[in-house]
C-alpha cells in the first residue's frame, strides 16, 4: 500500500513522514534528550524492535533524524533531531496541548503505565538541583493495571551525573519510599493535579524529612516556591533494602520526622543493549 496520499497539499505530504503509527512518539523521545535505541524503546514500551528500526530508518531516509556514532571509537550509534526534526518541535508543542486540553477523559486504566511514568519521571529531573550524592527513591503504586502488575514497585537512582530507572531492588537504601495510585501520580505529572493538593494524603511520603520537602522540586513537581510547576514539556532534559514504614510523614511540614539511612550495597542495576546494524 502506497505511503502518499497522491496531493500537493503540504499538510499530505507533511502527514506521509509524521503521522505514521509511532512516529510522533519516537520524536517525542527524542525531543526530550533521548538519544540511544534502547532508551527511545524504553519511552516505548509497546513498540516491538521491528517497528523502531523501521520507523528510525523512514525518519532519517526523509531527513528527519540522522545516526551520530557514540563516542571517539565508534561503538554503537545514537539518533538525533536534524534542523528538519527540531522544526518539528512546534507541531509538537501544539499536539501535546491540544491533548491536554482535549484528551483528558480518553485516559483509560489500562493507560496507566508505571514503567512510562518512571521513564518520564526520569527525563524530568532538574540534575543541578540534586545534592552532591545518590538518592534513592522507592515508588509503590496501587490501582495498577492487571497487564502492569510487574511494575507496581520501581526504584530512581537520582544523581548529578545521571538518573537511572529500576525495575528490580538496587540494593541501595532507600531515602524515600512515595507510595499512592498511579492515577494521581499521573494526575500530578500531567498538570492536572496540584502536587501539595495531595502530598501526605492521596500520595503518601516516608523517609528522610529533607528529601521529601525538595522531591517535588528535584522532580520539577513544583517551583522552588512552593507553586504548581508547568506540565512537561519539550525541550531537551537530562537526559532490596525493605524500609520500616512505622514513621510515615503526614501532610504537615511541620510534623514531619526525618529518618537516617544505611549504607549502599552493591547491585547490577540495569541491562542495556544497541540497536541492531543496519
Amino acid at each position: 500500500m502506497s505511503a502518499s496520499y497522491g496531493q500537493f497539499c503540504p499538510i499530505a505530504k507533511a502527514s506521509e513522514i509524521f503521522a505514521t503509527r509511532w512516529t510522533p512518539l519516537i520524536v517525542r523521545e527524542l525531543m526530550t534528550g533521548v538519544h540511544s535505541f534502547n532508551d527511545i524503546h524504553r519511552g516505548l514500551p509497546l513498540i516491538s524492535r521491528a517497528v523502531l528500526i523501521a520507523r528510525l530508518r523512514e525518519l532519517e531516509d526523509h531527513g528527519v533524524i540522522e545516526r551520530r556514532p557514540r563516542g571517539a571509537e565508534g561503538a554503537g550509534h545514537d539518533y538525533w533531531l536534524t534542523p528538519a526534526g527540531d522544526g518539528l518541535r512546534v507541531v509538537m508543542h501544539a499536539l501535546g496541548q491540544w491533548g491536554m486540553t482535549y484528551t483528558h477523559d480518553r485516559i483509560k486504566r489500562s493507560d496507566l503505565d508505571p514503567a512510562l511514568l518512571i521513564w518520564g519521571l526520569r527525563k524530568r529531573v532538574d540534575l543541578s538541583s540534586l545534592p552532591d550524592r545518590r538518592v534513592v527513591l522507592r515508588f509503590e503504586f496501587s490501582g495498577v493495571p492487571a497487564s502492569r502488575t510487574k511494575f507496581r514497585i520501581m526504584w530512581l537512582i537520582l544523581g548529578r551525573s545521571g538518573v537511572d530507572v529500576c525495575m528490580k531492588d538496587p540494593g541501595f537504601a532507600i531515602d524515600l519510599t512515595l507510595r499512592g495510585n498511579i492515577r494521581d501520580y499521573v494526575e500530578v505529572y500531567l498538570g492536572h493535579t496540584n502536587w501539595r493538593d495531595v502530598a501526605g494524603t492521596a500520595l503518601q511520603l516516608d523517609g528522610d524529612l529533607q528529601i521529601a520537602r525538595a522531591f517535588p522540586v528535584w522532580l520539577r513537581f513544583e517551583t522552588v516556591n512552593g507553586l504548581n510547576a508547568p506540565a512537561p514539556h519539550l525541550s531537551a532534559g537530562p537526559a532490596s533494602v525493605q524500609t520500616d514504614h512505622s514513621d510515615r510523614l503526614p501532610s504537615d511540614p511541620s510534623g514531619m520526622r526525618a529518618r537516617s539511612s544505611g549504607g549502599p550495597r552493591a547491585t547490577d542495576r540495569r541491562r542495556a543493549y544497541d540497536a541492531p546494524p543496519r
